[in-house]
């Protein structure tokens, strides 16, 4: 789990011990290590949340890190999205439409309100009448392009 969408998940009240679990895993790997880090790694079954969570404040105090903002973290999330949506084209809508969810909680920021418009056309296809005859394919070929122009925008 990488460190911005373990916070992600916090921020939204979603977070369990097994991801605190495996961001510890995931920071041994990239070759982080303290005390408390290497704690939260071992821990099993059954697992308890504050355990988890003091374990993983710690590690944080101990490898110096810093709690990103909310925003941050979205948009950390929004590219995680998007590159998921270029590996999973066949789940593109479902994943075009959590990315319209952090839209909508981030206010509709400006830059993206293209997931707006394909969170409508969504919509349209899924519950509406269609007017439009949307098919499949030309929804995922938007969304596709979309997400391919968001991670460009974020030179990731």
């Amino acid at each position: 789990m990488d460190t911005f969408l373990l916070f992600y998940k916090q921020y939204k009240g979603d977070v369990k011990s097994i991801d605190y679990i495996n961001w510890a895993l995931k920071m041994l790997e990239n070759d982080c290590s303290s005390f408390s880090l290497n704690i939260l790694s071992t821990l099993r079954e059954p697992l308890n949340i504050f355990e988890s969570e003091d374990y993983f404040r710690r590690a944080l105090s101990e490898l110096d890190l810093q709690k990103p903002s909310y925003e941050e973290c979205s948009a950390y999330y929004i590219r995680h999205l998007s590159k998921k949506i270029l590996e999973d084209e066949e789940n593109a809508l479902d994943i075009a439409y959590q990315i319209y969810e952090v839209v909508r909680d981030l206010d509709y920021p400006e830059d993206l309100e293209e997931w707006c418009y394909i969170s409508d056309m969504i919509d349209d296809f899924w519950y509406g009448d269609n007017h439009s005859n949307l098919s499949k394919a030309a929804l995922n070929v938007t969304i596709v392009k979309e997400a391919k122009n968001q991670l460009r925008k974020s030179g990731k």
